[in-house]
């Protein structure tokens, strides 16, 4: 092309000039339509069906695997369904612009910057709890929630926090979240995964920021150690993201349509939250 389309340094990553980013975007969009007529191929003239390569994060699955599924069956256009997640929104977008899945479920915020190529549906807000210990008094976590910042010796978990990882949209806003209200505490834990991070909450080892939407796929013997407390300051927007290409093709629409309707007619948000007023023992949200 007669120009530099990358910058390399001492580093692995690399750098894509104005001209790279240029002809990148073009070749998603190439790519999208040779993956789009070979899928309307499939449809109309071939005698194999389409396949269906849905992907979440691992605090997602649980949610999403079984309507997923189900609307994948009710269509009966698809050969077969294969479910995949992936640590991060961002590697899950990475997987839809290279065609290795059809459709995902991530943050919004992630995938903006591909609104031209790709359908980027709303399906719920999701908010983010901090998860404590239970043993912790509740009245000590209304005073830290009220903006009453406290050093705690009696209770060493508050002194530590998990972290999941820069990957995270919400990572920043975690960061600073501890700073103003547990400003002794340390990013001691690290992990991969927010189930891993409660785990670690409900040994009485430290807290944690969670997604609302992991609670209802822990099960109870974690639930039954942790106090969950709504912040009513963050939300993640969650969307279905699939290649604009594909809902040219009846199979794709109706899988998206299927699965907005799923969380519109169950109101999906406002049901989570009455769920987990209810979880055994006492756990749940509090103001």
């Amino acid at each position: 092309l007669g120009t530099q389309l990358l910058h390399r340094g001492q580093t692995p990553r690399m750098e894509m000039t104005q001209a790279g980013e240029f002809w990148y975007r073009i070749s998603l969009d190439v790519l999208g339509q040779i993956d789009a007529a070979e899928a309307a191929h499939k449809v109309n003239f071939s005698e194999r069906q389409l396949e269906l390569r849905f992907g979440t994060t691992p605090s997602l699955r649980g949610i999403f695997l079984e309507s997923a599924a189900k609307a994948a069956l009710e269509i009966e256009k698809f050969s077969s369904f294969e479910f995949v997640w992936a640590m991060s929104s961002e590697e899950l977008l990475q997987m839809v612009i290279s065609h290795r899945i059809n459709c995902a479920v991530v943050s919004v915020t992630i995938a903006q910057e591909y609104s031209s190529s790709l359908s980027i549906q709303h399906l719920f807000d999701d908010e983010i709890v901090w998860v404590v210990p239970r043993n912790i008094p509740e009245e000590l976590l209304v005073e830290i929630l009220n903006n009453h910042p406290i050093a705690s010796n009696e209770y060493g978990a508050m002194n530590r926090y998990v972290s999941v990882g820069p990957g995270i949209p919400w990572s920043s806003y975690t960061n600073n979240w501890f700073r103003a209200k547990l400003p002794n505490a340390v990013p001691y834990f690290s992990c991969m995964t927010h189930q891993a991070a409660v785990d670690l909450v409900a040994g009485g080892m430290a807290t944690c920021h969670s997604p609302a939407s992991l609670l209802p796929n822990i099960s109870q013997e974690v639930l039954r150690k942790i106090k969950c407390f709504r912040l009513n300051e963050y939300n993640r927007e969650a969307a279905l993201i699939m290649p604009k290409h594909l809902l040219s093709l009846p199979p794709f629409t109706k899988f998206a349509e299927k699965i907005s309707h799923y969380f519109s007619k169950n109101n999906f948000t406002k049901k989570l939250i009455a769920e987990m007023q209810n979880l055994p023992d006492g756990s749940g949200y509090y103001k």
